[in-house]
Order: C-alpha cells, then sequence, then structure tokens
C-alpha cells in the first residue's frame, strides 16, 4: 500500500509534465469573474460544473489564479439554492471522479469508490474559498438531462489519470468507464451540446483549463465564490 502511495504521485506529475507535447498555446484564464462571498445568496443548477484550479505550472495548463495541486472538477446533478454558498453546497448533489477523497482525507483505491454521486459541499468546502468556480452556459432541459444522465451512467466505473476524451464518439453509449474528473466532465458537456469547453485542447485536459474555457467568459457564467 505504501509502495503505491509513493507510485502515484509520481505517476501523476509524469503524465502531466509530458502532456504539453500534445496541446495547443495556453490560453489565460476568463476575465468576466463575478465574485460572491459566504453569506450572500447562491444557487446551483443541473448541469452547473463546480471546478477548484489546478498548479499553473503544470506543463500545458491554462493559467488560473490560486490553483492548487491537481485541483478538481464535478457536474451538479440536483441544483439547490440558498441564502448562503455553504447552505447550497450542503444541499446540492454532484458527480465527481477521485483518486482522494476530502471526506474521510484517504486515498480510494477500491472502484467503486472512485466515481460517486454526493453532496457537493464534500469536495467544495470552506476550506477552498476563494479558489471555488460555478461554471454555467445556456442549456435546454433536454441538455441538461443527458449531462446528469451520462455523469450517474459512469458510477460503477473507476478513476483512471490517463483518461482521455473521445470527441470522435457521439454515437456510442458510455457506461461504468474510467475518467479523471476533468474527463468526465468534458465527455458529459460534449456528449450533450457537441461543445469542447477545454481551453486549449489536446488529448489529455485540466481543472484549470475548463475554467478558462472561453465558452463560460459571458455574463454569469462564471462566478467565483
Amino acid at each position: 500500500m505504501k509502495k503505491l502511495l509513493f507510485i502515484f504521485p509520481v505517476l501523476v506529475v509524469l503524465v502531466f509534465l509530458f502532456s504539453g507535447i500534445f496541446r495547443k498555446e495556453i490560453q489565460p484564464a476568463p476575465d468576466n469573474i463575478k465574485t460572491i462571498t459566504e453569506n450572500q445568496y447562491f444557487e446551483l443548477q443541473k448541469g452547473d460544473i463546480l471546478v477548484r484550479p489546478n498548479w499553473s505550472w503544470l506543463q500545458g495548463s491554462s493559467s488560473v489564479e490560486g490553483g492548487r495541486k491537481y485541483g478538481h472538477v464535478a457536474i451538479v446533478t440536483k441544483g439547490e439554492s440558498g441564502s448562503t454558498i455553504s447552505e447550497s453546497l450542503e444541499k446540492a448533489l454532484v458527480v465527481e471522479a477521485l483518486f482522494f477523497d476530502q471526506a474521510t482525507k484517504e486515498f480510494q483505491f477500491k472502484k467503486e469508490n472512485q466515481i460517486r454521486e454526493g453532496k457537493a459541499i464534500v469536495s467544495f468546502g470552506k476550506k477552498y474559498t476563494g479558489i471555488r468556480y460555478r461554471l454555467r452556459i445556456p442549456l435546454t432541459e433536454d441538455q441538461k438531462q443527458q449531462i446528469i444522465t451520462f455523469s450517474q451512467a459512469q458510477l460503477n466505473g473507476g478513476y483512471n489519470i490517463l483518461s482521455l476524451k473521445r470527441k470522435n464518439s457521439k454515437d456510442k453509449k458510455f457506461e461504468n468507464l474510467d475518467w479523471h474528473c476533468a474527463t468526465i466532465v468534458w465527455q458529459a458537456y460534449y456528449l450533450a451540446t457537441g461543445i469542447d469547453i477545454d481551453a486549449n485542447g489536446g488529448i489529455f485536459i485540466y481543472p484549470s483549463d475548463i475554467i478558462a474555457s472561453p465558452v463560460f467568459d459571458q455574463p454569469g457564467g462564471i462566478v467565483r465564490f
């Protein structure tokens, strides 16, 4: 087990360092960002994206202020609102792919625990204040449902840091596959909308690439909280 705990971070670093050879020029994060504080009204809708940025020095990553480690991304499957940020996050549900669990502070080696649906506040709680983002584009009810249906269909899948985007597979059925947090979100949006939410393209994608995507650079599209 100790050997695995050592090997995984090393593998992650190597993957992200060398992924730059497959990527286009790095794009900056959008400037059109609304910032809110804890005691303000906060709403989450089905299909929204919650994301924490990664280290900006990772090869090929978009640059987003305040990035930590490898960041994280999740899709809102049950929207809620509250008079505070924490109230909304406590009630809302997300689907996320993970290897390290913020609830238990442990690595999840069992495949059945690596893609889950749970409370948004677990991975996006107060400890990340100021470096949490809610992303949104106009979606039809059908598109929202497609995003949620796809995400929930992966709950018996597993975590794979080497998972890739599948651009040429819109006609295929995806169930119980292996993903990392950014690819599962990217794939859900691409299959439902045909929109590439990766800011700088390539076969690999980081959480910061999703924040930096010009797709969300519109009124109400990106909120930092």
